[in-house]
């Protein structure tokens, strides 16, 4: 009797290990659960250490505040490694950018610098050159601090400086330092951001113009040395979110940029392609996929197909088009898009070119079998119909078209096929596939019209305008160059 039930208690135990691991298994591609670590501008701390607090109490993840100076962190960041970091300048972004210490930067307040006094400003301050007068104290930031590097540049700007430095008596390395200093008395007045000055009873903040003119923006990045990009990135768009930490941000007194996506756990978005650019982004796509823990449906189809859908009612978060002329006729419901790269219309024939068709108009030789895109349906079609009308072809070749499909991998198919004898394509086109190019070659058609130009848009209306943005960067970075222009296509972004 003893036996069985040993037996049935292994199964339990094998069981259960089995159900944990499965279970385990499938939370793989969440977020991890580890601390995170974050380099947090002194001036943030009160909505960062309440935003920090909510996330740990919603997902069960710490996140560890580091304060400091933004260029103190900046410094740190390469010793020092983690996960996020706020400056509050978008300048220190850049740099860290430019040394391979960032990719992602989402925006998240608008701060602007003004004069901080005591309750009743008894010295009657109201211009930044009232810092000049005679026996005023003064306590300025350190240059290594966002606001430091900020209003001593400004006072050198307006030709203050010489004015004013004689007054500096004290230098911080943290702006709630120098409006500590105002707070309890040991000067008169300090520059400092509006929304950090509003967290002390003690002071008055006066607005400006040098100051308000030039609002700076702050933005969490996520570091490249971090180990879990996805975690930290959850918490990055938590962070930045309209309904989650730019609520706090607005509750505190800051301000905060006008677009911001609506948070969600794991976004959901619907993303409008041009089918040429298909072979060129549609890894590209999964892979944003991954890192942001997002879902992007992507569509592919002719331009002028997707432009009627959109005429139907749908509404894509946004559109990577064929060529502008077909992002014009939706412009108004998008951003100002990028034009992000360049393709060229070129001629499939087969390997041999037993037509001898060189040039646009060898395609009107008697008993030549030709296949263009439908103008109606994409942005190929139409392009095809403009550089033919043009160049005064369109009904002299109109007799040897023998189809007109809606996108112009259909019309490759058709060549390999062997049912024509010549397509206008894409470059792309005709590369996306090495078995093309075995059977059949590519003629240059060397004519100025034959080109369009591809432009990324974020709609107006998308609930995640800012995840949108970074699908864009993301498109766009040195790897997807690559990917492109071994495709054929001409990359137009600096």
């Amino acid at each position: 009797m003893k036996q069985p039930v040993f037996i049935i208690g292994i199964l339990v135990v094998l069981l259960g290990g089995a159900f944990w691991w499965l279970t385990k298994d499938n939370d793989r591609d969440g977020p991890g659960t580890e601390d995170l670590l974050f380099h947090c501008a002194a001036g943030l701390r009160k909505p960062m250490s309440e935003i920090a607090s909510q996330y740990e109490e919603d997902f069960g993840v710490k996140v560890n505040l580091q304060f400091g100076g933004s260029g103190a962190l900046a410094s740190q960041l390469e010793l020092a490694g983690g996960d996020l970091y706020l400056p509050a300048d978008q300048s220190y972004i850049e740099a860290a950018r430019e040394k391979g210490l960032m990719k992602e930067a989402i925006p998240v307040a608008l701060l602007t610098a003004g004069m901080v006094v005591p309750k009743g400003n008894p010295r009657g301050l109201t211009t930044l050159s009232d810092l000049g007068k005679e026996g005023l104290k003064i306590s300025l930031a350190e240059k290594s601090a966002s606001v430091g590097k900020f209003t001593w540049k400004v006072l050198e700007e307006e030709g203050l400086l010489a004015k004013v430095n004689p007054n500096v008596v004290v230098t911080k390395p943290t702006v709630n330092a120098i409006v500590e200093d105002v707070a309890t008395g040991a000067v008169d007045v300090s520059l400092a951001w509006d929304a950090v000055a509003r967290n002390f009873s003690e002071v008055e903040w006066l607005a400006v113009p040098e100051f308000s003119k030039r609002a700076k923006r702050a933005s969490i990045g996520v570091l490249t040395s971090s180990k879990d990009a996805k975690r930290a990135l959850h918490f990055a768009r938590y962070a930045t979110a309209q309904d989650r930490g730019r609520k706090v941000f607005k509750k505190m007194g800051f301000m905060v940029p006008d677009d911001g996506d609506k948070w969600s756990d794991r976004p959901e978005v619907t993303f409008f392609s041009g089918s040429m650019l298909r072979p060129a982004i549609q890894e590209r796509v999964r892979e944003f996929e991954e890192r942001e823990g997002c879902r992007v449906n992507t569509v592919f189809e002719g331009c002028g197909t997707l432009v009627a859908q959109m005429d139907a009612g749908a509404k894509p978060a946004g559109y990577f088009a064929c060529d502008t002329k077909f992002l014009d006729k939706v412009q108004e419901r998008f951003f100002a898009g990028r034009i992000m790269t360049r393709n060229e219309i070129v001629l499939l024939v087969r390997m041999g070119n037993p037509k001898e068709l060189r040039k646009l108009k060898d395609l009107g030789k008697p008993g030549v079998k030709l296949g263009i895109c439908d103008g109606r349906k994409s942005a190929l079609g139409e392009l095809t119909r403009i550089m033919l009308e043009r160049r005064g072809l369109a009904e002299e070749l109109e007799a040897n078209v023998a189809v007109k499909v809606a996108k112009g991998d259909d019309l490759v198919s058709a060549v390999q096929a062997r049912s024509l004898d010549a397509v206008l394509v894409y470059r792309s086109n005709a590369l996306a596939s090495p078995m093309t190019l075995k059977d059949n070659e590519i003629v240059d058609l060397k004519d100025d019209l034959a080109f369009a130009e591809q432009p990324f848009a974020v709609a107006k209306e998308s609930a995640h305008p800012e995840l949108m943005k970074r699908l864009g960067d993301f498109l766009a970075t040195p790897e997807a160059k690559k990917r492109f222009e071994k495709l054929g296509f001409q990359w137009e972004l600096n």
